[in-house]
């Protein structure tokens, strides 16, 4: 069974992402970065709950351990 959290944040993400319409957000991180989700294909949670995807706007893909989100932000237009 997944730890309550994980299942939170994945649902928060899953939630978010595929709200419509789709509406920019960001992933806050414990190191303090921000990882922008512009676009419902930029993102994605792996089957196990573990981590999620994430491509970025200058094309590279970030890969992030769910414990590491400590809040989604809506992106600001």
């Amino acid at each position: 069974m997944k730890p309550a959290r994980m299942k939170t944040v994945l649902d928060c993400v899953r939630r978010w992402a595929e709200g419509q319409p789709f509406r920019p957000f960001t992933l806050r991180l414990e190191d303090g970065r921000a990882i922008p989700v512009t676009r419902l294909a930029h993102v994605a949670c792996s089957d196990t709950g573990e981590t999620i995807a994430v491509f970025l706007p200058d094309g590279t893909l970030e890969i992030i351990a769910q414990k590491s989100v400590t809040s989604l932000q809506e992106s600001r237009a």
